[in-house]
């Protein structure tokens, strides 16, 4: 059998036409499927009753076995049992006035070993299959859905490098973002990335428009080499040659994420440096307090006088600066802390 979360829409309508049903049928199922959470195609009763016994026959929608844990801030994580025994983390983020952030994982694990992310400890399992990481965000968006109306934001910046597994995290945004499948603007979707210069080549082709937020945490190479290897690889001025032209959203910026480090990156110099980098760039700095995963590292975070401080300087010399508020630091599931550990 097929598993139906792994088609795009287009794919969908040719297999329809190859089963002998009409290919509006596809439009059809990804409505009462993605918008309607059917996940039984018995219980599609616009569809003949022959219709239904071959969609039965022919495609599977999966499901995962689950666990949560909530922290005291609202944040939930989801646990995700796949069906090889691997598992990975998902976080549902309250935001304020009703809204909410979906942070979703594209690996079991990872290769690019940043010093910050525990997820990189792991080392690499595999790439999660396109239907894996819709799974993610059609699970949460229906948990969702029971309190609000309102869309999320979906952010891939949970476990693994979205662009190490590129078709598949591709096709799952196509999905997510199609008007019959979830109808989540790409405007409510980021795309987190430690710097693969050639993947983000390829992307400004294949999904230009969607908020892109680069990995940065240093302002020089031999900083940023230490934090993160894949710098040795493509380097500062490389990256940035790439997404200077990289085709945004109206009114959009490039978000650099910047984790805050104590006494590493959050000295006057990084500041100057930062500032001589991105000057020219139509961008937001976002600075990140460091979660600290492990005691054993010898990496600790910036206080808040210092990060508010490192803030302050850089808006003064007109740079868009924001400061992310941790959640679900209690519980492991802010920024750089997920493990997917069985529990």
């Amino acid at each position: 059998m097929e598993n139906f979360l792994d088609f795009t829409l287009t794919e969908l309508e040719e297999r329809m036409l190859n089963l002998n049903l009409e290919k509006y049928r596809a439009k059809q199922l990804f409505s009462f499927v993605y918008n309607k959470g059917f996940d039984d195609f018995s219980n599609i009763s616009v569809l003949k009753k022959s219709d239904r016994n071959i969609l039965n026959e022919k495609f599977l929608i999966p499901k995962l076995e689950y666990t949560t844990i909530k922290d005291k801030d609202g944040t939930i994580k989801f646990l995700f049992k796949l069906q090889d025994n691997c598992a990975v983390e998902s976080v549902l983020i309250p935001m304020r006035e009703g809204k909410n952030t979906v942070c979703v994982s594209t690996q079991v694990g990872c290769k690019m070993n940043c010093k910050f992310c525990a997820t990189g400890k792991l080392g690499f399992t595999r790439n999660l299959k396109i239907w894996e990481i819709i799974y993610q965000v059609r699970h949460i968006y229906n948990v969702i859905k029971k309190n609000t109306t309102k869309a999320p934001n979906i952010v891939f910046m949970g476990m693994g490098e979205p662009l190490d597994n590129y078709d598949n995290t591709i096709k799952a945004i196509l999905i997510i973002n199609n008007e019959y499948g979830l109808s989540i603007s790409r405007r409510r979707i980021t795309l987190s990335t430690c710097g693969l210069v050639p993947q983000i080549e390829q992307l400004k082709k294949d999904l230009p428009f969607i908020n892109l937020a680069i990995s940065l945490n240093a302002a020089d190479n031999f900083k940023r080499n230490f934090l993160m290897p894949i710098n040795t690889t493509y380097p500062i001025e490389e990256l940035l040659e790439c997404v200077k032209d990289f085709p945004l959203p109206e009114r959009k910026r490039l978000t650099f994420e910047y984790i805050m480090i104590k006494g590493f990156n959050d000295k006057q110099e990084d500041i100057n440096n930062l500032i001589k980098l991105l000057k020219s760039l139509k961008c937001k700095i976002n600075l990140i307090p460091f979660n600290q995963y492990n005691k054993n590292d010898n990496l600790f975070t910036s206080d808040n006088q210092t990060i508010e401080r490192f803030a302050e300087t850089l808006r003064n010399k007109n740079m868009f600066v924001t400061v992310r508020k941790s959640k679900g630091e209690s519980i492991n599931a802010a920024c750089g802390m997920l493990v997917a550990a069985m529990r």
